[in-house]
């Protein structure tokens, strides 16, 4: 079993932990956070240091991988923090038992795939990519480094996301699209055309009628 040291001690590390040890191929050891005090305790683990610290701990073989828990609020933060630790530290790449992963999908490191999720043939998803549950990543895919992938996401054969862009839940894109890095994409929308700008995208929202 690998001992894994999260990267952040909020809410979504308190999920990434649960996640670990839902695989039961991690222990979780223990969390960075460049603001948290060291030495405190987060659901009963320490907080070992600083960020950086973790390069000195892994060398005296505090732990084993690290991961980061940062959200897709602070896009930012997910990608400096990889960036001081890439080639330093090992990132762990975390994929939920009931998912499904063609043998020939390239992954990244710190690459998150949550369950039900479905990752087809001839995909390439780069460093520290989240995907939530239950989405659908089609054929010969590309996903660019840190983005993130809310749940119930679908795609088809041959699209492309950029660097750091958020998907939102329920997400359609078509087939041979491509989004440019840093774009936003908000829940329930069918993406049917290339995005070349960074930005914000929402659908219009549907009407909502009282039938009864």
């Amino acid at each position: 079993m690998k001992r894994l040291a999260i990267i952040g001690t909020k809410e979504f590390a308190e999920q990434i932990t649960d996640f670990a040890l839902k695989t039961g191929e991690f222990e979780v050891v223990g969390y960075y956070d460049n603001v948290e005090s060291k030495g405190n305790m987060v659901n009963g683990r320490p907080v070992f240091g600083k960020v950086l610290d973790a390069i000195e701990d892994y060398q005296n073989n505090l732990f084993d991988e690290i991961f980061i828990g940062v959200g897709y609020t602070r896009f930012d933060l997910r990608e400096q923090f990889y960036d001081e630790l890439k080639r330093k530290v090992p990132f762990a790449n975390i994929i939920m038992p009931s998912a499904k992963v063609s043998s020939d999908v390239r992954l990244g490191e710190g690459v998150f795939i949550g369950g039900a999720t479905v990752v087809d043939k001839g995909t390439v998803i780069d460093n520290n990519v989240f995907i939530h549950g239950g989405s659908n990543v089609g054929h010969n895919n590309f996903i660019g480094s840190h983005t993130y992938i809310s749940g119930r996401f679908n795609s088809a054969g041959f699209s492309v996301i950029g660097k750091r862009c958020f998907i939102g839940i329920c997400v359609i894109v078509a087939d041979h699209i491509r989004l440019s890095d840093d774009v936003w994409i908000g829940l329930g929308c069918v993406v049917a055309k290339n995005i070349k700008e960074p930005g914000k995208y929402m659908s219009p929202a549907a009407k909502l009628y009282k039938i009864e």
